[in-house]
């Protein structure tokens, strides 16, 4: 294995995540300031819900952010991405939880934990066709299970501006 990257870009195998409207947060939506993505399913998944996601329970998945645009142009635009499980319909205060979580950012004082995450990659990567983060999730936490599922923004800077399609998928996870 090479030391250093090469100079052919490749794709490495990601997680299997078909894309399906109905377990989507958005399409090709595009955030300027802090607030929930929503232009599908009204920005909420109900796991409790019917096929193709579990009735009750505990639910494994992935969620997926296919990020498409990111403005970082001022050197000062950061967005944190959240996902919220609630077992309230409304997400009322105080009976939210958050479930996972990335962050994007132009410099490294953007970043959550600046010290040791750095600045963010360019949107999309160097030599790649495009930009899908994907983390393994559960609605599970604290031994309680979140029934639904909403994805919300918090950004900040001078010009930012970030268009992505989200969703979650039950792949083949083991946790």
């Amino acid at each position: 294995m090479a030391l250093t990257a090469n100079t052919i870009p490749s794709q490495i195998t990601t997680f299997p995540c078909p894309y399906d409207a109905m377990l989507a947060f958005c399409s090709a939506q595009t955030l300027t300031a802090t607030g929930y993505f929503n232009n599908l399913n009204s920005g909420q998944i109900d796991l409790g819900g019917s096929a193709p996601v579990s009735a009750a329970g505990r639910t494994d998945f992935i969620w997926s952010m296919d990020i498409t645009a990111c403005d970082f142009s001022s050197a000062d635009e950061s967005y944190k991405l959240h996902l919220f499980g609630s077992n309230d319909v409304a997400f009322g205060n105080g009976n939210v939880e958050l479930l996972a979580f990335h962050d994007l950012a132009a410099v490294t004082a953007g970043r959550q934990v600046a010290t040791i995450l750095g600045a963010s990659p360019t949107i999309p990567p160097t030599n790649l066709g495009g930009t899908i983060i994907q983390l393994p999730a559960t609605n599970l936490m604290q031994r309680i299970y979140y029934r639904y599922l909403r994805m919300y923004l918090v950004a900040a800077g001078t010009t930012p501006s970030i268009t992505l399609t989200s969703w979650i998928s039950r792949a083949n996870v083991n946790f």
